[in-house]
């Protein structure tokens, strides 16, 4: 009987929305109105705002509306910061997603009422939110996770006195395991309930417990108690005007029968339930009504009658096709509209819930409170004092550090005095030209501190006012026709690195002006300094007539194996690049 446990589904479910309606109103046409009324009202509080709310989305028949009530009250509650209302208006979203067929938004609402209820330690809404995580669950045959949540519902609501809530869990608890196969658990759930029932006298309790348990027994062969447990269920719920769930159980009494061998019994039972579905308008029970009833008269081999049914299955199966399919289409342009009010609606903001202390305890917790204020005042003011204190010697340190590479670089540019006029004493001598070089060394490394000291830097360099200023200079002392070329990026280093690499940079430079451009009609010069990551990459290019540096090597050159030895102490690499239009240098320094 396939098609009847999907029938059953829908009774689980109908008992779960009667649980809820202990909690919420009837939907009313008329109190719809009132409520749209009063909510047009100026001058209502923002809590009477999102009762009324969620009052409208509870009676509203059109769910898309319905939704948007809810969404609404939800977004004024976290303006107001109420968690509490945050979370009746995520459980009334989580009812309207799950009528949508949008199970996994209302399971996502659902988690987030759960988690506040859990902060606010209000065990029974926990409650009420793992029965509608149970609900979504078996909708979507997840039994498993199902009896999970029903039954940490179930123990809540044994520790309470909510007798009736108690009872309505463990009656879908017992439907939860019906439908998963356990059978005995399922028996034991309803035998449960109606022990139960006994003290509440509730007829839907009644006839659902009684309902089920037939179910189960029929299952299980017990076909006596089954015929007992069913009849009495239909009893009662036909008396209630219960047209969905008497026909089913009608069915499934008719169902018992036939396995008795009472055919004329099966067959009556089965034209009774379909008769009632008829009647009530009721389209999926029909169709799966005359699927009962084709198969009954094909093994009655009475086919006219099989043939009859067979035709009002396909009549009503192809009618719910297409309500299925028109159903599908709303869905989704309902999710669109939602979707949009949504992305307006911001509801990735979860507050956080405040802490409740216990009133015993608030003298010490002001206590400890102003303990801790006042050893954090003592502590800031040993910090004021220690930072004020190393403030102080920070700016006696970057006093003397400026004064120290003030009188360097007058130290240095004594030096640089005193080659300059021995230069000229030795006009005509070999030697001239080392001590020209030797000058404009100093110089390079008097620029340095003469930067660090103007700029007000302790040890950090910027290279490209420092390269410029000291090229610049070079090209003014060789009396340079042409300008340099510069392309190069805001890049500071360490005096570590600044003082070997400008020295570098000076050889590099002055061996261009002396020795390059002979015959040169347009001289050219290009420094380029670029960072990646933590390497400095320097190119200089000129176009002169070039040079081997093995030759200069072989030659001693002083500036060349200088230039080598720098970069090796900077720990970087250096490579003349073959070019047939004048020198090109390549180096690569390590700088973080």
């Amino acid at each position: 009987m396939t098609n009847n446990t999907k029938l059953f589904i829908k009774v689980s479910l109908f008992i779960y929305f009667f649980g809820c309606s202990l909690i919420i109103y009837t939907q009313n046409i008329n109190k719809i109105d009132s409520l749209s009324n009063i909510l047009k009202q100026k001058g209502l509080a923002k809590k009477e705002k999102i009762d009324i709310l969620l009052s409208l989305s509870n009676y509203h028949s059109n769910i898309d509306s319905a939704l948007n009530y809810a969404n609404f009250s939800l977004k004024i509650a976290k303006e107001i910061d109420d968690p509490l209302l945050e979370a009746e208006s995520l459980e009334e979203i989580s009812l309207k997603e799950y009528k949508l067929g949008n199970s996994t938004k209302s399971l996502n609402a659902s988690f987030k009422a759960l988690q506040i209820y859990e902060s606010l330690n209000m065990t029974e809404r926990q409650a009420a939110s793992y029965a509608q995580l149970a609900n979504n669950y078996m909708s979507d045959e997840n039994y498993d996770l199902s009896i999970k949540y029903l039954k940490r519902a179930k123990d809540i609501y044994s520790d309470s006195d909510n007798t009736i809530n108690h009872t309505l869990t463990i009656l879908n608890l017992g439907e939860a395991y019906r439908l998963a196969q356990h059978l005995d658990s399922a028996a034991t759930a309803f035998q449960q309930t109606l022990q139960l029932n006994k003290t509440l006298n509730n007829d839907i309790v009644q006839g659902y417990s009684q309902g089920n348990l037939g179910m189960v027994y029929n299952t299980q062969n017990k076909l006596e108690l089954a015929e007992e447990n069913l009849n009495d269920a239909i009893t009662i719920l036909a008396l209630m005007g219960d047209d969905y769930s008497t026909s089913v159980y009608l069915a499934e009494l008719g169902a018992v029968y036939n396995k008795e061998g009472k055919h004329k019994l099966a067959e009556a039972k089965f034209l009774e339930a379909y008769s009632m579905a008829k009647q009530a308008g009721l389209k999926e029970q029909i169709r799966d009504f005359s699927a009962f009833l084709t198969s009954f008269y094909e093994e009655q081999k009475q086919y006219r009658k099989a043939l009859e049914y067979q035709k009002q299955f396909q009549v009503y199966q192809d009618s719910l096709v297409n309500k299925e399919n028109v159903q599908k289409i709303e869905q989704v342009k309902a999710g669109y509209e939602i979707d949009k009010r949504e992305s307006e609606i911001d509801l990735l903001n979860i507050t956080n819930t405040n802490q409740k202390y216990w009133v015993t305890s608030l003298a010490i917790g002001i206590s400890l409170l102003l303990l801790f204020a006042y050893l954090l005042y003592r502590g800031n003011k040993k910090i004021k004092v220690a930072n004020a204190s190393l403030f102080k010697r920070e700016q006696e340190k970057a006093l003397l550090l400026r004064e120290l590479n003030h009188r360097i670089k007058n130290n240095l540019q004594m030096i640089s005095s005193l080659l300059n006029l021995q230069s000229h004493e030795l006009t005509g001598h070999p030697a001239k030209e080392a001590i020209v070089a030797g000058k404009y060394r100093v110089e390079t490394l008097s620029l340095v501190h003469r930067k660090l000291y103007q700029e007000d830097l302790d040890t950090r360099i910027l290279l490209k006012d420092y390269v410029e200023e000291l090229v610049l200079g070079l090209f003014h002392g060789y009396d340079a026709s042409f300008k340099p070329n510069f392309k190069i990026d805001d890049i500071s280093v360490n005096l570590d690195i600044a003082v070997p690499l400008a020295l570098v940079i000076n050889e590099i430079i002055i061996n261009a002006l002396k020795y390059a451009y002979n015959n040169i009609d347009k001289p050219k010069l290009k420094i380029v300094m670029t960072q990646d990551k933590e390497y400095l990459n320097i190119e200089i290019i000129d176009n002169g007539i070039g040079f081997n540096t093995n030759e200069a090597e072989k030659n001693n050159s002083f500036g060349i194996k200088l230039i080598y030895s720098l970069i090796e102490q900077l720990e970087g690499t250096i490579k003349k690049l073959d070019s047939k239009h004048g020198a090109h240098w390549k180096m690569t320094i390590k700088i973080a």
